[in-house]
């Protein structure tokens, strides 16, 4: 295959010849170096073989002094061709006979010269002793012609000879045996040449060996494969990149989200045209440019976005800012700005592109978590202070009760004084717990037909306190037909005491005048609570019935709650199906709460059922009570009113404890604390209803859980009621006046086990 360079069979070629070459050149010197000196060797050898000869055969003559016998012994070598020239000499260095087998071819020395051989040229010159009785007699000289150097050439001659024929065959052979190596590798080329042509199709080089240039063939092959799978994977990139490109060009025309692209050497800078019209600007009033960003940007924000830019195209720092913008009508909006600079080889920016983002609606939202955060900080010391207020007469009062032995009128006082503050924090905590369980929706509701007087009165009672204490003049006006609802009677008391308590604490003491009025409008009734006190801002009207909301400021309102008591309202009437509204003519002028609830038409006044049977007590008294509390105190003073009362107690402050003062009692009420020790209360409940004596026996849980899920595993542990610490007596009197008029009316009395169950 001709080409402009050299074929790598042309290499081949070049190397082995050059090898083989410089190999047989090494050898042929090598041979006729030790063949010159194996020749020279034998020369010297038979040079000194002939003159010990001459010598052993003329040493008679040399001895005698006969020079015609010396001279024909010299004249035997004329049969020697190589002979040049031989002589004898006297033992004194004498010439005493020569020999030279043509005249003028050579001549011999007029004396002796020292022993010895020497080789010089084509001419080899002997020195030999002549011994007769192992004395020397005289001196052999003789010269040979021997032509080794030409016998020599002759040999290289014919190596060379040899040694051409041999390259030639070697090279005939070699250029046989590379076609297994060079054909398989001119192939590769002869592809490869095919590719860098430009030509195309499934192009693959054949392997025809399975040695190490079968597996470059592979390679080759594989490496084919590979660039035509990345030549693939590029094209579809190309592709790829083409349809990005074009979405890129569709949304930077028709995106919403505000795409920008900053040309910085030129100066310009690209907005998508639907941010103009997001803003309300068309292509007059929001030029391409970059300044165009900086006539619409909130002063305040200026500083930020410009330290943001600069940040990115010096330190390369992401740039990320949110800031506001004008819109044409003038209104501020939120938008978050993203983008990211190229650089050349220098390090200097050359474009910028990014997107703006509104989030108006989201850093609003930020606002009301933020007012939420700090309504809930403000909720948190107020609910402290609100706590601490009453512990502290409490705290006084026990102390008075320790110091006042006769129990005289400052107990009585320290009585009335920690029953009213033990309810203030009693209803604190049940608001806190309705709040929860309205959040949780687990709150649920009693519902009956019930009428509106009895809840305005429960409500005038929980609210009376703070109304007199206040020194707040109360109008209470009702119509003289009593309206009837479907509702739960206690948490609407709950909402319109809670509406009572709010106008007491909002309105200044002393001379307050407050109002409660109730009418029927159509298919509604309708409440109003009226004052004359600090009245309600407009804006924030609607926000009082937000959870932890309060007109006044932290500092300030040492009185006004924690800001639950409307929420709970506004919770309790929905969930009746009613509205709560507020009303104020402004500041210092007062307040109205109007509370809405749908009513039923009106029927004659029905005899209220009686909860106790015929004949029953009205009194607990003669009920035996097991108490079971780890807390010794609670446990004892509890006992102590109950016995005030006429109940037979006992006390106990553990599990086991309980069980076994349970068989020994027999009680008919078991007050049980959850919590203790040994055995808790739900263990405690479930082996007591196991047992057959107690089947009959009234079980109240009392614990300070007062989840929905508490009540419920006391349920399923075989309580019948369910108190939260610290417990009412209001509420507790009921349940054990129940009990005794049940065993009134003839209910059985647990009866004694079998022996074995004892």
């Amino acid at each position: 295959m001709a080409t402009g360079t050299r074929s790598i069979r042309t290499k081949l070629n070049g190397i082995l010849l050059a090898t083989t070459l410089t190999a047989l050149l090494l050898a042929a010197v090598a041979l006729f170096v030790l063949d010159l000196r194996r020749e020279l060797g034998d020369t010297e050898q038979d040079l000194v073989t002939q003159a010990d000869v001459i010598a052993l055969a003329s040493a008679p003559a040399l001895a005698f002094g006969d020079a015609r016998v010396a001279g024909e012994n010299l004249a035997m070598l004329r049969a020697k061709r190589s002979v040049a020239a031989a002589a004898l000499y006297d033992e004194n260095g004498v010439l005493f006979a020569s020999y030279l087998p043509a005249q003028g071819a050579a001549s011999v020395p007029p004396r002796a010269a020292g022993l010895g051989v020497q080789v010089q040229g084509d001419w080899a010159v002997a020195w030999r002793p002549v011994l007769s009785n192992k004395e020397r007699v005289g001196t052999v000289y003789l010269q040979l012609r021997h032509e080794r150097l030409r016998q020599a050439l002759g040999t290289v001659g014919v190596l060379v000879a040899i040694m051409s024929a041999s390259l030639a065959l070697a090279l005939l052979l070699s250029n046989r045996l590379q076609r297994k190596v060079i054909d398989p590798i001119l192939d590769v080329a002869e592809v490869a040449r095919k590719i860098l042509r430009g030509d195309t199709g499934d192009l693959r080089a054949r392997r025809s060996s399975d040695d190490e240039v079968g597996e470059l063939v592979d390679a080759f092959n594989a490496m084919l494969d590979e660039l035509a799978r990345r030549a693939h994977t590029l094209e579809a990139a190309n592709e790829a990149l083409r349809t990005s490109e074009m979405r890129y060009q569709l949304a930077v025309r028709g995106s919403s989200a505000g795409l920008w692209d900053w040309d910085i050497p030129a100066g310009t800078m690209f907005h998508s045209p639907r941010f103009k019209a997001l803003l309300g600007y068309g292509e007059v009033d929001f030029p391409d440019r970059p300044d165009a960003i900086a006539r619409i940007l909130h002063e305040e924000d200026r500083p930020l976005v410009r330290a943001a830019l600069r940040a990115h195209l010096r330190q390369r720092v992401p740039y990320q800012v949110e800031c506001r913008l004008r819109d044409a009508n003038g209104r501020w909006r939120w938008f978050f700005i993203a983008g990211a600079a190229l650089w050349d080889a220098s390090g200097q920016p050359f474009r910028m592109a990014g997107s703006m983002i509104e989030v108006t609606e989201r850093k609003e939202a930020e606002r009301v978590l933020q007012d939420a955060s700090r309504a809930k900080d403000e909720f948190i010391a107020t609910l402290a202070h609100e706590l601490r207020n009453p512990l502290a007469p409490i705290r006084t009062g026990l102390d008075i009760l320790k110091r006042d032995k006769g129990n005289g009128p400052a107990s009585q006082r320290a009585r009335e004084t920690m029953e009213r503050q033990l309810s203030h924090m009693i209803r604190l905590i049940d608001d806190l717990l309705d709040i929860s369980r309205i959040s949780s929706g687990k709150i649920r509701l009693d519902v009956s037909r019930i009428h509106l007087r009895p809840v305005v009165d429960s409500a005038l009672e929980v609210s009376r306190p703070a109304i007199v204490a206040a020194g707040h003049a109360l109008e209470v006006d009702l119509p003289e037909d009593d309206i009837q609802v479907m509702g739960d009677p206690t948490r609407l008391a709950q909402a319109l005491g809670n509406l009572l308590n709010n106008a007491a604490k909002y309105t200044p003491p002393g001379g307050g005048r407050l109002a409660l009025r109730l009418r029927r409008e159509g298919d509604w009734a309708v409440f109003r609570v009226e004052d004359n006190g600090e009245g309600i801002p407009a804006e924030m009207m609607e926000s009082v019935f937000t959870l932890f909301a309060q007109v006044r400021s932290t500092l300030d309102r040492a009185q006004g709650g924690l800001g639950i008591g409307l929420y709970l309202v506004r919770s309790l009437v929905a969930m009746h199906g009613g509205t709560v509204t507020a009303s104020s003519p402004g500041p210092g002028l007062g307040s109205v709460f109007t509370v809405r609830l749908p009513c039923l038409p009106a029927q004659p006044a029905a005899s209220a059922a009686q909860d106790l049977p015929s004949g029953a007590p009205a009194a607990a008294g003669g009920l035996k009570i097991l108490l079971v509390d780890d807390n010794v105190d609670a446990a004892d003073t509890l006992a102590l009113v109950l016995e005030m009362d006429g109940c037979h107690t006992r006390t106990v402050h553990d599990g086991p404890q309980a069980l076994v003062a349970a068989r020994e009692f027999a009680p008919d009420v078991v007050l049980l604390d959850i919590g203790l020790p040994g055995l808790n209360g739900y263990e405690v409940a479930r082996r007591l209803r196991q047992d057959p004596r107690f089947v009959e026996t009234v079980l109240i849980a009392i614990t300070g859980w007062g989840a929905a899920e508490d009540r419920r595993r006391a349920q399923e542990a075989g309580f019948d009621h369910h108190l939260t610490k610290p417990i009412d007596l209001e509420a507790l009197r009921p349940l054990l006046r129940r009990r005794a008029g049940a065993a009134a009316a003839g209910w059985p009395a647990p009866t004694a086990p079998p022996p074995a169950a004892r």
